[in-house]
């Protein structure tokens, strides 16, 4: 990972996403102590020891780490730099059973809309493209809907899933509930 946001920015799309890949999997906390997760491990689990904290662009390549949301928000920053067309797509499902929230950035490129994938995702930039933003996002949030279901089977809830296109900025430093409210409610 380069060691300032200028270089990572001047990288071409595809070593910028070759550098995205690189990024440990984590988040930084208000004390901005680093804590590298696996993709699968519950945040839940650790919030009453450490309160996460919302990594600006700069920080995430600085600390070579951070999850979907900071991620999102380093590529989207990488796409107003570069003048690439973008959507930023926020999703959560929350019930009694599960919360689980996910921040995807999805980017026009060469004629073609793609996943701009995170540090955390199997796919490689550039591997499937489709002619509209629309069908690109609804076959990553099928993905993700699928994954629900599985994983819930007969207690999966689609009303309780919220797909919803943001570009407010996300101040760094704010909590996880901050970050949550903001992606809810902005426009």
């Amino acid at each position: 990972m380069q060691k300032s946001l200028s270089q990572i920015l001047e990288k071409d799309i595809r070593g910028f996403f070759d550098a995205v890949r690189g990024i440990r999997y984590g988040y930084a906390d208000t004390d901005g102590k680093i804590h590298p997760l696996n993709v699968g491990d519950n945040y839940a689990d650790q919030k009453e020891k450490f309160t996460y904290a919302f990594s600006s662009p700069e920080a995430v390549v600085k600390n070579n780490c951070g999850w979907c949301w900071d991620v999102a928000n380093l590529i989207r920053c990488y796409c107003r730099h570069n003048g690439l067309t973008y959507k930023f797509i926020f999703m959560e499902y929350k019930t009694a059973d599960l919360h689980l929230t996910h921040t995807q950035v999805f980017v026009l490129f060469e004629g073609k809309w793609y996943e701009a994938p995170d540090n955390s995702s199997p796919v490689a930039f550039g591997e499937t493209g489709y002619d509209s933003a629309e069908t690109c996002i609804a076959s990553f949030v099928s993905a993700f809907s699928g994954y629900l279901k599985y994983t819930l089977k007969d207690r999966y809830n689609e009303s309780a899933l919220l797909v919803k296109e943001s570009d407010c900025d996300v101040p760094a430093g704010i909590s996880d509930e901050e970050y949550l409210n903001l992606m809810r409610t902005c426009k």
